[in-house]
């Protein structure tokens, strides 16, 4: 008798062609997809239409072993942000970054640790998706709005940005996100206008992304563990195909959790 019930109860969530396979296969194949985690498509290296809302605090480590700034050979360089969500996305959230843009240690670098760093902020708000997608989101945001240090000699970033996210799949096992943007600050070492835009996918604990900010392509790997959900390591491969002739790898250690 628990078997016909849940045999009906699985069948009345498929369609008629999800079904053609046999009930056995179909109830199988549902078993298989409830022990995945939810698909988190993620774009990598750009700013989003997405973020983080009341409660929601964040840090991130990163490393790349070639310096953007001194463009010298063997000059690796690493960064570390941290943050605050705040506000209801529905109605309009927002964000603060703190970054510092110099993690040099005695052992590593000149010595200087956190002697350089900026502020940034952003303003975020679901809004209705334009194509096929399940939620959507707009942002406007400042990075390097304030800083200390070097990082003072940089432009300000202003850029608005959409991002959208579909599921798919007979079971909306996968997900799709994009994002594009236009910032002031994109192109020539961050100097000039440009758009950047991305496309991602994801699929239980596990997100590839390929951007593109202004001549770079980026292309990401990204893992999620179950055990952690908070926790994410991404791997890119920045500017891959040379163009900007700064191909470099770059590693990222992130933190997100709802506090209250």
């Amino acid at each position: 008798m628990c078997k016909q019930v849940v045999a009906f109860v699985i069948a009345s969530f498929f369609p008629l062609t999800a079904m053609a396979g046999g009930e056995y296969e179909s109830y199988s194949r549902y078993l298989d997809v409830l022990a995945l985690s939810d698909p988190k498509p993620s774009v990598a290296n750009i700013a989003g239409g997405f973020g983080a809302s009341q409660g929601t605090v964040y840090a991130a480590v990163s490393y790349t072993n070639y310096d953007m700034q001194t463009q010298a050979d063997g000059d690796d360089d690493g960064s570390i942000a941290v943050g605050l969500g705040f506000g209801d996305p529905i109605n309009i959230a927002g964000e603060l970054t703190i970054g510092i843009t110099s993690v040099s240690t005695a052992w590593w670098g000149d010595g200087q640790f956190a002697d350089e760093g900026n502020v940034s902020i952003k303003a975020h708000r679901y809004v209705p998706a334009l194509l096929l997608g399940h939620k959507a989101s707009m942002s406007i945001g400042a990075s390097n709005f304030a800083g200390w240090g070097m990082t003072r000699e940089n432009p300000v970033n202003y850029y608005a940005a959409y991002s959208e996210i579909a599921y798919f799949g007979d079971f909306d096992q996968y997900g799709l996100m994009y994002s594009i943007g236009y910032g002031t600050g994109i192109s020539e070492l961050e100097t000039s206008s440009d758009v950047f835009w991305g496309v991602g996918i994801g699929y239980d604990d596990y997100s590839v992304s390929v951007s593109q900010i202004g001549s770079e392509t980026h292309l990401t790997g990204m893992i999620y563990f179950p055990r952690y959900p908070e926790v994410a390591v991404a791997i890119s491969v920045a500017d891959s195909f040379d163009q900007s002739d700064a191909q470099r790898s770059i590693v990222s250690l992130s933190y997100a959790k709802k506090l209250f």
